[in-house]
């Protein structure tokens, strides 16, 4: 009898239908996460590249420009109008010389460089103690010192503006004012007895405070010894930065809860302030997992690599809303499931920049989504569309809090640096494209080196290298710098390509 062509002979069965159902279920939810995040904006570098040179910068430049004076205005309201009484603040002065030298790095464009060089010479001239040493606390309107003492804080962040500096021209003479003042931190500021930093010191470097903070321990790692470090090689910036992070884990953290505490007397007796949803500064806690993720990625200690991701766990777990994509100020130690009702601008940039470092170590978490999650928040609430730049925090529900443009610790660098950074690690650590940088060398000897990455990843091939419009060729093609002939203010140009 010949065989029936029964249809029903080959129909799958109920179980290998909802098989199919779940592949293909599977397949469609597949083909919208990946079609969503290659839509979204945010996950291109390109994005964040443009960002820094349309929304961020050009506001700064155009009205934050004190013309009468010099340099910057250091108190804005949130429609750029200057408050107060003119001080100038060296420490928020160089950050705006990080965030020049930045978009120098990654646009090329001569004009960024002149502003960079104009807030350096500022700086030189005016913030500069001929007597002592080390970088005024903050200035009078007619340059004169309003201030003479010596915080931590502003050593440090005067420093950060320089190095960026020195990290794309190679001045010499900046990396002799960097040099310094390093030196002067760790011969006058560093405790040899029980180590960490004070906070305040008088004009003569005498100590003129017990207090060791969180900030002041932690702000050189991020804000400049890291850069210095890819800028450089040299281990003695590396070597300074393990210390710092090996003295925060022995001293500052609570050992209950895990979370890195922030006021300490000189024996590292915790000064707790309040004791609320409040004691626990996410900010801080998520720059010190931040930190030791990067020296991991520089030093392979696989402690730093434990400790940075129990942290980085604990401050998503508790500091970030997925379903908002907001980071929290603060949260309580004893119960950190209170958090602050609002954030600042720098804590949110951190956390994205955070996220897209902690996709680099841990591709299978889901930290991308994220950083998408936090990107769109601050897209949509930190970003000021209509006046440009930031606002200076806001709350929860993405109202502004505070509308301020400028004050002593708010100026174009979180933002620019924030930029930066999700420009390089998307390009370099998510997507994989090669990226275009640019450099102006003041004065180099031959053979002097030129380390052009300035994140974590010592893999980098370097092509398509042009000095003064000449094609330049590596001896060695996997060197991770660039042999520098004898040059005086000239320019080059390098291509960075990851390796997958």
């Amino acid at each position: 009898m010949p065989r029936r062509n029964n249809i029903t002979e080959f129909a799958p069965c109920q179980h290998h239908r909802r098989l199919i159902a779940l592949i293909l279920l599977s397949i469609l939810l597949f083909t919208a996460c990946n079609k969503e995040q290659s839509e979204n904006p945010v996950v291109k570098g390109e994005y964040w590249k443009r960002q820094a040179l349309t929304d961020i910068l050009p506001s700064w430049t155009s009205k934050a420009i004190d013309s009468t004076h010099g340099s910057f205005f250091c108190t804005l309201d949130p429609n750029w109008k200057p408050v107060g009484d003119n001080v100038k603040f060296p420490s928020m002065i160089s950050r705006h010389l990080f965030s020049y030298s930045s978009a120098y790095l990654i646009s090329g464009n001569d004009e960024y460089l002149d502003m960079a060089k104009k807030i350096k010479t500022y700086l030189l001239a005016n913030a500069w103690d001929q007597q002592y040493g080390g970088w005024f606390d903050a200035l009078r309107h007619d340059d004169k010192p309003l201030e003479e003492g010596k915080s931590t804080f502003v050593q440090v962040y005067v420093i950060t503006g320089l190095a960026m500096y020195y990290f794309v021209t190679h001045d010499p003479e900046v990396l002799d004012y960097v040099t310094r003042s390093n030196d002067l931190l760790e011969q006058k500021a560093w405790d040899p007895a029980t180590g960490g930093y004070y906070d305040a010191l008088a004009r003569d470097w005498t100590i003129s405070s017990d207090v060791k903070s969180l900030s002041s321990q932690l702000a050189p790692v991020s804000g400049y010894l890291l850069y210095l470090y890819l800028a450089t090689s040299d281990q003695r910036y590396l070597r300074q930065a393990e210390r710092i992070c090996d003295t925060i884990r022995q001293h500052m953290v609570d050992p209950a809860s895990g979370w890195v505490l922030e006021t300490f007397d000189k024996n590292w007796k915790y000064l707790p302030g309040r004791q609320d949803e409040e004691e626990i500064n996410v900010g801080h806690n998520i720059e010190v997992s931040w930190s030791l993720l990067r020296l991991y990625m520089l030093n392979n200690r696989t402690d730093y690599l434990r400790a940075g991701k129990a942290l980085a766990d604990s401050v998503h777990h508790y500091g970030f809303s997925a379903k908002s994509g907001f980071w929290a100020a603060t949260i309580g130690n004893v119960n950190p499931r209170q958090h602050s009702d609002f954030t600042y601008w720098w804590i949110q940039a951190y956390g994205n920049m955070f996220d897209l470092c902690l996709n680099k170590l841990y591709p299978d978490e889901h930290y991308v989504e994220r950083f998408q999650q936090g990107a769109t928040y601050w897209d949509t609430h930190f970003l000021d569309k209509e006046q440009g730049d930031t606002h200076l925090s806001v709350l929860e529900s993405g109202s502004v809090k505070e509308g301020q443009k400028a004050n002593q610790f708010k100026a174009s660098y979180h933002s620019m640096e924030h930029c930066l950074l999700n420009y390089l690690y998307l390009g370099c650590w998510v997507n994989l494209e090669p990226v275009t940088l640019f450099f102006k060398i003041v004065n180099s000897k031959s053979g002097d080196a030129l380390y052009p990455v300035p994140i974590e990843m010592l893999d980098a091939q370097l092509t398509d290298i042009r000095i003064n419009n000449k094609t330049y060729t590596l001896p060695t093609p996997t060197q991770p710098f660039i042999n520098l002939p004898e040059l005086k203010d000239a320019s080059v140009e390098v291509t960075i390509h990851p390796q997958p």
